[in-house]
């Protein structure tokens, strides 16, 4: 039975653990099942992108992500469950991007990855994945699998002033964004 879950929030030790991989075994039990529809249910209901099992009090190598992830264009098929993953970067090029966190509401921060990345893991049936990931879907997987190795966006930020509050952060912060955006298409 899907219910919604607490999610863990900053200063929770779980979140600096490193997560268990699942057994391959388990993915056919009703209880797991039941688990992953309620990590979906909550990621929605949270209004998020992604959600790693140790948000929401699990120790397990498990990340939901919403089908508007942009992973659906890159992997031509809508991707919501990725059990047991590994992320692999395939360029030393990263992409900045502005990341926000379930567990650390109402934050905003300035993270540089790798923007081509291989992601290895099981659905959850139990089939293999296999796909390469550019863009947003690359910085989403990343910061999802950060969660399964304690690793919090704010770890990533390299320069202080590049940490907003959301508030602050759509006031000063995204207007700039947009102009840029908007530069860039007109220069195209």
């Amino acid at each position: 039975m899907k219910q919604l879950l607490s999610v863990a929030r900053m200063g929770n030790p779980i979140l600096r653990s490193v997560a268990e991989a699942v057994d391959p075994s388990r993915l056919r039990e009703g209880e797991f099942q039941d688990f992953l529809d309620s990590m979906l249910l909550t990621m929605r209901e949270e209004d998020g992108v992604g959600l790693a099992a140790p948000q929401v009090h699990r120790s397990w190598r498990v990340v939901v992500l919403h089908e508007g992830a942009g992973l659906g264009s890159s992997l031509d098929a809508p991707l919501t469950v990725v059990i047991n993953p590994e992320i692999t970067a395939l360029t030393e090029e990263t992409s900045s991007m502005w990341e926000g966190c379930l567990s650390i509401p109402g934050l905003r921060g300035k993270v540089s990855r790798p923007n081509h990345v291989r992601l290895q893991a099981l659905d959850r049936e139990g089939h293999a994945l296999d796909f390469e990931l550019t863009g947003f879907a690359a910085v989403v997987i990343q910061h999802e699998c950060d969660h399964l190795n304690g690793v919090l966006f704010v770890d990533r930020i390299t320069d202080p002033h590049d940490l907003a509050f959301e508030k602050e952060f759509e006031r000063f912060v995204l207007p700039g964004l947009k102009e840029e955006d908007e530069d860039e298409e007109n220069e195209a």
